[in-house]
């Protein structure tokens, strides 16, 4: 239980910081997808892409028009 109670105290420590390092993550993911919008089905960083803009990235596709290839 001590553990525990450790981890939350770290948690309501660190939370802030946590916070910002996410937010910033997501944006400069955001930034990722727009910046590589399309990438052919051989490209190396294709699964790198999907991963960001599953997981990652607020706008997951990119301009409206564009979709991502699925291969």
């Amino acid at each position: 239980m001590d553990k525990i109670m450790a981890l939350v105290g770290w948690f309501q420590t660190h939370g802030k910081e946590m916070g910002e390092l996410y937010l910033a993550l997501v944006g400069v993911a955001s930034i990722f997808i727009k910046i590589f919008p399309t990438l052919s089905a051989g490209n190396k960083m294709l699964g790198i892409i999907k991963f960001i803009g599953k997981w990652l990235a607020l706008d997951k596709y990119g301009p409206a028009e564009v979709k991502r290839p699925t291969g």
